[in-house]
């Protein structure tokens, strides 16, 4: 019945997937966006927020968002990689404490730990949500987002990470509204790389039996992320090749 449902609603609710391919001199200007890929959101067992046991989704979302990075670098293409982390004494409501500041939690999941000494990846600390509100200094109000994207010359952003429905869309959400309005020149587009995006999984049962938490069943807000963030204005891709094609997908 579950999966009857997910189905209508997709059907209802259809998100349109294209293909990547990147490749010469257009490809150079793309730059890679990694969401919260530490430990306490992807990592079974690493934190209040991280999966309880093995999940399909988020395992294939870190191995696939390690295989695109690797390959960025090792062309010397720039990657920026936001990895959440808070103060023990400010809390993120709703959500329990997580990714507390000085703990593995907030750490680059392995597959990832090398990224913290290659010239090509910015890593950003982030105490919020959104990324892009989060790249904000508080004293002088520079973005080091902003920053990355214009000493980059950056005209297509690639987004992959964690969650699809949550931190994933308020990144892609704000950074379409930023170029929109000439906050972001020269981005042009902003693609979201479904097979490299996951999300949590709380079913109806579970959440019934906790205080104040509602349910989130994991496939069916994965698909809610990637429509609505193809409804605020980005393309979405279900393949990310890379090498020598005769006509560019686009």
């Amino acid at each position: 019945m579950v999966s009857q449902t997910i189905d209508l609603l997709k059907k209802e609710l259809p998100v349109e997937e294209g293909k990547l391919h990147l490749n010469g001199d257009g490809a150079k200007t793309t730059g890679l966006v990694l969401v919260d890929l530490v430990n306490g959101f992807c990592t079974v067992g690493a934190g209040n927020l991280a999966p309880k046991v093995a999940d399909k989704q988020i395992s294939e979302m870190v191995e696939e968002s390690a295989r695109i990075a690797r390959l960025f670098c090792e062309k010397k293409w720039p990657v920026f990689a936001f990895l959440d982390t808070h103060h023990p004494d400010i809390p993120e409501h709703p959500y329990p404490p997580h990714c507390i500041q000085g703990t593995d939690e907030a750490n680059l999941v392995p597959a990832l730990q090398w990224l913290e000494n290659d010239p090509s990846a910015t890593l950003r600390r982030k105490d919020c949500i959104d990324g892009f509100l989060g790249s904000i200094d508080k004293h002088d109000g520079s973005n080091v987002f902003v920053d990355w994207v214009r000493n980059n010359d950056i005209k297509r952003l690639l987004v992959v990470g964690i969650c699809t429905d949550i931190c994933v869309l308020d990144f892609v959400s704000s950074a379409l509204s930023a170029r929109n309005r000439g906050f972001l020149s020269p981005l042009e587009d902003v693609v979201v790389y479904s097979r490299a995006c996951a999300t949590y999984d709380l079913p109806l049962h579970i959440a019934n039996t906790l205080q104040d938490t509602i349910a989130h069943p994991q496939e069916l807000m994965h698909h809610i992320g990637l429509y609505i963030a193809q409804g605020r204005g980005a393309k979405v891709v279900s393949e990310v090749s890379f090498g020598a094609l005769p006509h560019p997908l686009f």
